[in-house]
């Protein structure tokens, strides 16, 4: 659902309108009206489905919705700003289906399989608004001084009405503060209520001005007497100082919780980048050196563009810390989604066995960051989620072996690439399943500290300390 929540506010060149439908006779009409000045259409699929709603209402078959009934195929070109195609056909109505719960959908859909707009013969509201954000509406900037947003674009769809919008703090540091400037450059902090005429747009920015390295969440949020329920358009901004980045991957669940109040605990500084709402781009590797990857137990752990993202970013020289459940099952067991040669040389890690149904580990004496350190993977506060953690083992001399499940095999290693430099830390379960607060902070700060350091003092200079260097004369 996050990755459709993702697409909301993208803007659709074209809006499509089911002028007319008929279910008695299946006559049906839609007009497909181009809005861009620049965007052409060029023999992309056109469709109309015809569905039969709440089909079955009895168990077992209760959720037998949406039942497609018909389809109709053609093909659309159009160019030019309010230039229009049409498009009329009639479905032939089996006398067995239901006609009141019979609908029509009309989408366009591109050579790659996107669908660029629908509309459907569903009554919409008098008065309705929509917004345009075609951009990542996670952004990235400085911790101090004002950044300013690209503009977001609201334009009403129904009809003439006044609005109020106004720009909302989810999440934030203390300090932190926003405002919003509108189309004619005023600047705002206070709701502010503008008037649209049907099809009128108007633009939006925000101004944010952090106070401190971390996140905010936010929203613009715009209200009107007659609309059903508020519009709201979400926005994360990340400042590019924070002590690292936590990737969100765990498939919609809340798992990244539990590293944030490690790090608040630990005092650290962090963003969060949800993974299904925007990809992961080359300036996030090139802003952030530490990333801590939450993957939870969602599939697939790793995908393709997350590997190839990862396998640039260790190249660099930067830090992982990646938690999860089933990533060594995935990237090696024959019928998951094997890739043994990037697991091995990114990771440096062996795959051992799936599900060790064991949930004690403990660290290894002298290691930077396990040493004296105890986990219970089950129960207590934790996520209570570790249904198959991976044994696992290091794979090359690069790799030292740091937490070992109780008297059975390997659970986490760390590495540091020889060619790259690049720090690692890889845990063969969920960081989230960990059942104690003060274990979790125990496990990740010391981990950062590791993954942190350089590596460039020798003889027990580890912790940059000089005093007892001596000073050298020709």
């Amino acid at each position: 659902m996050s990755i459709i929540e993702s697409r909301y506010f993208d803007a659709a060149p074209i809006r499509i309108d089911v002028d007319s439908f008929d279910p008695v006779t299946g006559a049906t009409s839609v007009t497909v009206t181009m809005y861009s000045t620049t965007a052409s259409l060029t023999a992309e699929d056109f469709h109309i489905v015809l569905i039969e709603e709440d089909v079955n209402t009895v168990p077992p078959n209760y959720d037998d919705t949406h039942v497609t009934r018909a389809v109709y195929n053609d093909t659309i070109t159009l160019t030019g700003a309010g230039n229009t195609a049409t498009f009329s056909t009639t479905f032939t109505i089996d006398p067995t289906w239901n006609t009141d719960n019979l609908r029509a959908v009309a989408f366009v859909q591109l050579a790659d399989q996107s669908i660029i707009q629908t509309g459907s013969s569903d009554p919409m509201p008098d008065f309705k608004i929509r917004a345009m954000a075609p951009f990542s509406r996670t952004e990235l900037g400085p911790s101090s001084g004002t950044f300013e947003t690209d503009p977001v674009t609201f334009m009403n769809t129904g009809l003439t009405e006044t609005f109020t919008v106004q720009l909302v703090i989810d999440e934030a540091p203390a300090g932190w503060t926003v405002a919003f400037r509108d189309g004619g450059g005023t600047v705002h902090t206070d709701p502010y209520a503008f008037g649209l005429t049907a099809d009128e747009q108007t633009t939006f920015t925000a101004l944010i001005t952090p106070s401190s390295p971390g996140f905010m969440r936010y929203h613009f949020e715009v209200t009107s007497t007659n609309l059903s329920r508020p519009l709201e358009v979400s926005f994360v901004y990340i400042t590019d100082d924070v002590d690292a980045l936590i990737v969100d991957d765990d498939g919609g669940e809340s798992y990244e919780d539990y590293f944030t109040e490690a790090m608040d605990t630990a005092g650290k500084s962090y963003g969060i980048w949800n993974r299904s709402s925007d990809p992961l781009t080359a300036e996030v590797a090139q802003t952030f050196d530490v990333l801590i990857w939450n993957a939870g137990w969602a599939f697939p752990t790793l995908d393709a563009d997350d590997k190839l993202f990862l396998a640039d970013y260790l190249d660099d020289g930067n830090s992982l810390f990646l938690s999860g459940q089933d990533i060594g099952w995935e990237l090696n067991d024959p019928g998951a989604s094997p890739d043994p040669v990037w697991y091995h040389t990114y990771l440096h890690a062996n795959y051992v066995r799936d599900d060790t149904n064991i949930m004690d580990l403990y660290g290894v004496a002298a290691d930077p960051i396990t040493d004296g350190l105890t986990l219970h993977i089950a129960g207590g506060t934790g996520a209570n989620n570790q249904q198959y953690p991976d044994e696992i083992s290091a794979y090359d001399a690069d790799a030292t072996e740091i937490l070992y499940y109780q008297s059975d095999g390997c659970g986490a290693i760390r590495s540091t690439d020889s060619v790259s430099g690049a720090k690692v830390v890889y845990l063969g379960f969920g960081f989230e399943g960990i059942d104690d607060a003060q274990d979790r902070h125990d496990l990740l700060t010391p981990a950062l500290d590791w993954l942190r350091g350089p590596d460039v003092f020798a003889d027990d200079f580890e912790s940059g300390d000089t005093s007892a260097w001596t000073a050298a004369s020709p």
